[in-house]
């Protein structure tokens, strides 16, 4: 048996493959063309990101080290309000009545949670809620009981950290009237 290659069906093939060849590098192209301008603005983002982020971590330390800084001045400017306000009272008085001498806007209510920067009425019933009703409590806190009680908050999710309720609530149980008013703006405002 032998056989016989039509020469009209050979052309219509040869067309076809040139064809189609030409189809795939005409489709090629704009694609690759949008590929690399593609993997260029993906490169630009990339720096702009990694430089976001060396920001980031530059203004954490400034911050840490203006804190630092912060600390031991509204620790003095607290022991003179307690010391003069011990001296406007007289000798014999204790130290919770010379605190309270200060001032009823430096004066706080351990019960009170919507005294932190933050917490309003609903926040703080949904605190309650989950078993917090003291300043103290939320002072004490670690990170894994954030964690916890933060998967608690519902609508409130990522407030506890947001706020920095930890820290508000540590400085206000220490007395550390000034450095918080520093950080987070006027008691009782």
């Amino acid at each position: 048996m032998t056989y016989s290659i039509d020469p009209l069906l050979l052309i219509v093939a040869a067309v076809a493959l040139i064809l189609g060849l030409m189809l795939g590098l005409a489709i090629r192209a704009p694609l690759k063309r949008k590929t690399a301008v593609l993997a260029e603005r993906n490169d630009g983002l990339t720096r702009e990101r990694d430089t976001a982020y060396a920001e980031r971590d530059r203004l954490a330390v400034e911050l840490k080290a203006r804190e630092a800084q912060i600390r031991p001045l509204s620790d003095e400017v607290d022991k003179l309000r307690r010391d003069f306000a011990r001296g406007r009272i007289g000798n014999n008085a204790s130290a919770s009545d010379a605190t309270a001498a200060v001032g009823d806007s430096r004066s706080i209510d351990p019960q009170a949670l919507d005294q932190l920067k933050g917490v309003g009425p609903k926040f703080a019933d949904k605190l309650r809620a989950a078993g917090i009703t003291r300043l103290d409590q939320i002072a004490g806190w670690s990170g894994a009981d954030v964690q916890v009680i933060d998967g608690q908050m519902g609508e409130f999710r990522g407030r506890i950290e947001g706020d920095r309720l930890v820290e508000q609530a540590r400085l206000l149980t220490e007395g550390r009237y000034t450095e918080y008013e520093t950080l987070f703006g006027k008691l009782g405002s």
